[in-house]
């Protein structure tokens, strides 16, 4: 299972071992749709605020898609993280685009 719940502020649940994929849609507070350059880089990181490391690290793709293999979740722990996803313009300017919210690992039953 895979969800994004805005009413939680952005939190993501996504069941250990399972795919899923974002799409990465940037705007401003217009509401304008901000044109993702392909020299532009977004990146989506989890933390485990247990021991302070960042355990995953992904970026967009091409096609502004950030996409988890089940290998990423495999190992980690059932609960809480937390992540956010920043954007990074081709001359070096830094926009955290999603602040930190809850990232949450759930638990499965079939292998």
């Amino acid at each position: 299972m895979f969800n994004i719940d805005k009413k939680k502020f952005n939190k993501i649940m996504l069941t250990r071992g399972d795919s899923a994929s974002i799409l990465v849609e940037i705007y401003d507070l217009e509401d304008k749709k901000y044109d993702i350059k392909p020299t532009d880089t977004v990146a989506l990181s989890v933390w485990d605020p247990k021991t302070e490391e960042i355990v995953i690290s992904k970026f967009a793709s091409e096609d502004h898609y950030i996409v988890f293999a089940p290998a990423d979740t495999k190992t980690l722990n059932t609960g809480l993280y937390q992540y956010d996803v920043q954007l990074t313009t081709s001359n070096g300017n830094i926009y955290t685009v999603v602040p930190p919210a809850i990232f949450e690992i759930t638990s499965e039953v079939s292998n």
